[in-house]
């Protein structure tokens, strides 16, 4: 009688999927969160390329979404999405130098005023004021009509022997230390307890060689991690011709410095490398989960493990992420622990801004309201749950930053990627259909004038991209107008010796008076 009576308050309030549980008898929650993994590699077709026995494990005891996007295909604005459960128009997290304030709310505030231990460790990266001022800069300057490299060209670096494990150190380390965390402090906690780790993996390293303001272009791993990737798995994507290219893609192709020649050898060696480096991040899952199990908190504790952003890997010519191509934009989720369904695939697209809901739910605390997420626990729980709000049949991403000349929003919805750019008017949109373009390289969005009508309209009921990116223009102007007049006559010494040094070099002057005549022009 008591187990029907829980049941039926629990099917009146929605709070919390764990039907016969106390407010003292709450769910652990640990959430592992890595830097630029490809979603794909989670289900098949993509984990046969490389092994990832933890995430398999959590696929075969848990919950997949299959279509699981980014809010923003950039590191600090997507974990200012997953972080305070908003899009980043609403919080202006235009680039990897503005997202959140420092005090913003997040769910992690929210799982401690309800009672839990929380503690949160590693990469964060969801406040104003990091990154490199080359990143700001190339940013802010993105509408400038001139076409720089700011990467370094993508290279691999073997390092150590067939036993060598870890070769990312400063992400061992804090697992390291996440571990003890887990086996020293959960034993003798009167609360359930969340816990959130943050890693680099698998991002690309810095390139040494380039100089201290070189961004991410090296793909480091070791023979031992490279043995878990099955070599004749892995492909060399197909390439469009520069003609064929949208414009903005371009752009980014030209600016991430992968416009020159390639063999195929290395681009077979980039990817490989690339799942190589993916391979180990599921090594330090492994870690989290083996102490878990040890401390006897693994069949209490619910656990997610997502990312950022992807890495394109030389899909479409390009490495890094800031596009909306599946390799960049389609992020893992993975959800296991009580309650849960187990082997469950889940095809509705969701998007990180979901995670805050869905956290909230499963701790029992009553909906924040301003979210732009929707729970995602009626969509994996073991008992059926009516939602007041059903999640929406699409997924949203939007991106304001570097190595993209203009504002670029997608809408996923069933088959259909539609993605918009600036005003709508300016630049051409791209539609691509998954189920029969995978690949996403043929964009019919000339051949189905009224899919893009029907799905702009769409969009616009989401956010006003027109208006966002006009704001983000002033911003831009402003921003790098302030920073400019703060370097007086050190200027011209400061800008050129950023990322782009090499190129702009070349012109220095003429590069100069393209940026003046920009700060000149009508926003």
């Amino acid at each position: 009688m008591l187990r029907v009576f829980v049941l039926l308050i629990f099917n009146v309030n929605a709070y919390c999927m764990y039907l016969n549980w106390t407010s003292h008898d709450r769910p652990n929650i640990v959430m592992i969160m890595s830097d630029a993994f490809d979603g794909r590699l989670t289900f098949q077709p993509g984990n046969k390329v490389v092994q990832l026995p933890y995430i398999n494990y959590m696929r075969e005891l848990g919950s997949v979404f299959l279509n699981s996007y980014t809010n923003s295909p950039i590191c600090c604005p997507s974990r200012a999405a997953m972080w305070s459960g908003q899009f980043v128009h609403l919080t202006q997290s235009w680039n990897n130098n503005k997202c959140l304030h420092p005090n913003a709310t997040t769910w992690m505030d929210d799982l401690r005023k309800s009672g839990y231990h929380t503690h949160s460790m590693g990469k964060l990266d969801y406040t104003s004021g990091h990154h490199s001022v080359s990143n700001r800069v190339e940013a802010w300057t993105r509408d400038v009509p001139f076409l720089l490299r700011q990467e370094g060209r993508p290279v691999t670096d073997l390092v150590g022997d067939a036993s060598t494990k870890r070769v990312m150190i400063k992400d061992w380390t804090i697992t390291d230390a996440a571990v003890q965390w887990i086996r020293n402090t959960t034993a003798s906690l009167t609360q359930p307890f969340a816990l959130y780790l943050g890693l680099n993996l698998p991002h690309p390293y810095r390139t040494d060689s380039l100089g201290p303001t070189a961004g991410g272009s090296t793909f480091r791993t070791s023979p031992y991690w490279l043995n878990k990737v099955s070599y004749n798995q892995v492909s060399v994507p197909k390439w469009l011709r520069f003609k064929d290219m949208h414009p903005v893609d371009y752009y980014s192709t030209v600016t991430k410095n992968c416009s020159g020649h390639f063999t195929e050898e290395e681009i077979r060696n980039i990817r490989a490398f690339y799942y190589a480096m993916c391979a180990e991040t599921d090594g330090m899952l492994g870690e989290v989960m083996a102490a878990l199990r040890d401390t006897g908190s693994l069949n209490k504790t619910v656990v997610l493990f997502t990312s950022d952003h992807g890495d394109l890997a030389m899909e479409h010519r390009q490495f890094y992420k800031m596009s909306m191509f599946e390799g960049s934009s389609h992020v893992p989720l993975l959800i296991m622990g009580p309650g849960v369904k187990s082997g469950f695939e889940v095809s509705l697209p969701v998007s990180l801004v979901d995670i805050y809901p869905t956290v909230l739910d499963l701790a029992g605390v009553p909906q924040t309201g301003g979210l732009s997420g929707h729970s995602l626990i009626p969509l994996i729980s073991r008992v059926s749950i009516h939602s007041a709000e059903p999640h929406p049949a699409w997924a949203f991403s939007e991106y304001h930053g570097c190595n993209a000349n203009t504002s670029t929003y997608m809408l996923r919805i069933a088959e259909w990627k539609y993605i918009a750019y600036a005003d709508g008017l300016n630049v051409p949109p791209q539609l691509f259909n998954l189920s029969k373009d995978e690949s996403e390289l043929r964009n019919i969005a000339s051949q189905f004038p009224d899919v893009c009508q029907d799905l702009d309209k769409l969009l616009r009921s989401i956010v006003d991209y027109p208006s966002v990116s006009k704001s983000v223009h002033r911003y831009n102007k402003q921003q790098f107008l302030e920073w400019k007049q703060s370097l007086g006559d050190s200027y011209s010494q400061v800008i050129a010796s950023l990322r782009w040094h090499v190129d702009w070099k070349k012109d220095a002057k003429s590069y100069e008076r393209d940026i003046d005549e920009w700060l000149l022009g009508l926003d």
